[in-house]
């Protein structure tokens, strides 16, 4: 069993580290008013790109965190994007923006789109939120899958915004991701 579990951290691990530094694939998003839109579209600014859920509490208390972010920084460049797995859910965002205040531009991708953008395997979970931070060149320079705050996903708004602010200032400085440790393999966030 210790092996097993050994066996899975370090999976788990490896899989964090594998598109982080490298291109962002491309990905088309269908925005709340039916227009598509193409990731590759903000090329020459940073991205935060969020996956999420309308239905998942720790992505209803990301969305004041991500508004706060656009406020803060979308004088500098840096877009906010928030797209859902769940093509149903298009009908949501009204009521979610009313609810959480979201301002930033929300849409949908396939479900598998998801797998494909981060290189997972459809046999493993896809948590959600989701983060990929991108650099102005197209390369995905962070990911977080299932939540910014890997150590404490109940940390809150101020705690999870200390961490944003800090992976979209290293993307306006230009660096490139540092070496994270493994994630643990189980988030408390919901699973798509």
């Amino acid at each position: 069993m210790r092996l097993l579990t050994a066996i899975l951290f370090l999976t788990v691990g490896l899989g964090w580290a594998e598109d982080v530094n490298q291109p962002a694939p491309e990905l088309e998003m269908k925005m709340e008013n039916g227009q598509t839109v193409k990731l590759s579209q903000f090329k020459g600014k940073p991205v935060v790109l969020e996956f999420f859920s309308t239905t998942c509490p720790h992505c209803q208390k990301s969305a004041e965190v991500l508004e706060k972010t656009l406020r803060a920084y979308s004088a500098k460049g840096v877009q906010v994007i928030a797209v859902s797995t769940d093509e149903n859910q298009r009908k949501d965002f009204p009521e979610f923006r009313k609810k959480y205040g979201a301002t930033y531009p929300m849409g949908t991708v396939a479900s598998q789109e998801g797998y494909r953008f981060f290189g997972l395997s459809v046999m493993r979970p896809f948590y959600v939120p989701t983060f990929a931070f991108i650099d102005r060149n197209g390369m995905i320079r962070q990911r977080f899958i299932g939540g910014l705050l890997q150590d404490n996903p109940n940390g809150g708004p101020t705690a999870e915004y200390a961490a944003m602010t800090k992976h979209v200032d290293a993307l306006l400085k230009g660096a490139p991701a540092a070496a994270r440790p493994a994630a643990k393999a189980t988030p408390a966030t919901a699973k798509r």
